[in-house]
C-alpha cells in the first residue's frame, strides 16, 4: 500500500451550459475518492467557482448536478464554494442545505498552492 501523501482539489468552473464538464468533474472526484487508498491520495476537495456555483442556483435545470454533489457529501468528500459568488447571488441557503462549505476562493486557491494540492479543472 502507497503511502497517503497526495492532494487533488477538483474546481468546477463551468456551467450548466457545459453540464457533462460539471458532471464529469464531479465524478471524478467520486472516482478518485473511491481509489485514495492504493493511490495514496490523502484528500479530494471539491471548489465550485462561477460557472460552478451557478450550476446550483434554484430554479435551474440541475437535479442531475444536485444528485452528483449528494453522493459526494454522502461519502464525506470536502465540497466547497466561492464565497463572494454565493453572496452575491444570494444563495447561500441553498449551499447550506447542500452541506458545502463557503471560503474565499483567493484563499482556497492559496492554501492548495501552501499544501501541495495538484489542482484539475472543469
Amino acid at each position: 500500500m502507497l503511502k497517503m501523501t497526495g492532494k487533488i482539489a477538483i474546481v468546477i468552473n463551468s456551467g450548466l451550459d457545459q453540464r457533462l464538464k460539471v458532471l464529469s468533474g464531479l465524478h471524478v472526484a467520486k472516482r478518485i475518492f473511491d481509489a485514495r487508498e492504493e493511490n495514496g491520495i490523502e484528500k479530494v476537495e471539491v471548489f465550485l467557482f462561477a460557472g460552478g456555483v451557478k450550476a446550483l442556483e434554484p430554479g435551474q435545470d440541475n437535479k442531475d448536478v444536485e444528485e452528483a454533489i449528494q453522493v459526494l457529501r454522502n461519502e464525506g468528500i470536502t465540497l466547497e464554494a466561492c464565497l463572494n459568488q454565493v453572496r452575491s447571488l444570494n444563495i447561500k441557503e441553498t449551499f447550506s442545505r447542500y452541506g458545502i462549505d463557503l471560503e474565499f476562493a483567493r484563499d482556497a486557491f492559496s492554501r492548495y498552492a501552501v499544501e501541495g494540492y495538484t489542482v484539475i479543472s472543469f
